[in-house]
């Protein structure tokens, strides 16, 4: 247990076991609620969205980015949404049920949503891998983005970073 008080609400939370996700992309929100049914096809992995004129097709895949935790020899895993060309879309899922999918290269993508307290990650650079049938794609932001959340990334967090995080998942909107 990891029961840290939050200074948010002042109630105390178990933040051990939860890692910050987005259910979907931020696009998706983007789009009037009574135009959803008509231009988003989404699931829990997956997520197209046509433009208003039927006539672009915005592609994303959920993905998950490690973050190791300085000093304790474990990760944070952030559930983000990707972007990816619509080849890419196509590709990932043609081989998505296939036992050997991760022998597929990494794709490239772009982070598809706002991370609270940092600059806009809303197209971060980055590679997605697929991992296997019954996991979702790895995401690895690119080695020489600058961006606070992709250098954190990469550099690994301290674990009082980490429950900040953890504790922004309990109380997200």
């Amino acid at each position: 247990m990891t029961a840290i008080r939050c200074h948010t609400c002042g109630e105390e939370h178990d933040l051990g076991g939860i890692e910050p996700s987005f259910t979907r992309p931020d696009a998706f929100f983007a789009v009037p609620l009574d135009q959803r049914s008509r231009r988003i096809n989404a699931d829990n992995d997956t997520c197209l969205i046509s433009s208003e004129d039927g006539q672009d097709l915005a592609c994303f895949i959920r993905a998950v980015l490690r973050v190791p935790i300085q000093g304790a020899g474990t990760t944070i895993g952030w559930g983000l949404w990707v972007e990816v060309s619509d080849q890419t879309y196509w590709r990932v899922s043609a081989v998505w049920n296939e036992p050997d999918q991760s022998q597929e290269p990494p794709f490239p993508c772009t982070v598809a949503n706002e991370i609270p307290n940092y600059p806009s990650t809303c197209g971060v650079p980055g590679t997605m891998r697929l991992t296997g049938v019954r996991t979702r794609p790895s995401l690895v932001l690119a080695e020489d983005s600058l961006h606070p959340f992709a250098v954190e990334a990469r550099s690994g967090v301290l674990l009082a970073r980490s429950l900040e995080w953890r504790s922004w998942a309990v109380h997200r909107p």
